[in-house]
């Protein structure tokens, strides 16, 4: 099983990224899941100036998820999957990703969310997602960095 962990990080990419989770867990690719950043070529520049040198990246939309899956999780690569929102990580679990885990990272306040967990918010859609995902067995679990404690996230 090459996907290490998947995360809803809505910076995608940055300091505690490169520095912490993609040290702890040997990663040697990152897969951004993202309609939006897959269709912006000046995010995507952004993100491949910002990735550890080397550790390669693949960036896609949703539409990619069923046809890359098995091979990215099939190699012998860890592998570290980011996405903005929980329907995105919904999408990886339900197309059959082997690990049954899900870190709840950074998604930040906005006018339709309210805290969840610390300075990570939800809305409630996102928040009936996660619970679908709890309730499907899925771990879903907040942990900002390697060295804090799992909490997880009981609905």
């Amino acid at each position: 099983m090459a996907v290490k962990m998947i995360r809803i990080d809505d910076r995608l990419i940055h300091g505690q990224i490169v520095a912490a989770w993609v040290k702890s867990l040997s990663i040697k690719r990152i897969w951004i899941v993202d309609d939006g950043v897959a269709k912006d070529t000046f995010i995507t520049n952004v993100m491949k100036m910002v990735a550890p040198p080397d550790t390669e990246l693949t960036i896609t939309g949703t539409d990619e998820v069923g046809r890359l899956l098995p091979e990215l999780d099939g190699s012998d690569k860890n592998t570290l999957i980011l996405v903005k929102y929980p329907k995105v990580a919904k999408l990886l679990f339900d197309s059959g990703v082997l690990l049954r885990e899900l870190n709840v990272g950074g998604m930040g306040a906005n006018a339709e969310r309210r805290k969840l967990f610390k300075n990570i918010s939800a809305s409630e859609e996102e928040r009936k997602t996660l619970i679908e995902l709890k309730e499907e067995g899925v771990k879903v679990y907040f942990q900002v960095t390697p060295h804090e404690k799992q909490t997880v996230f009981e609905g």
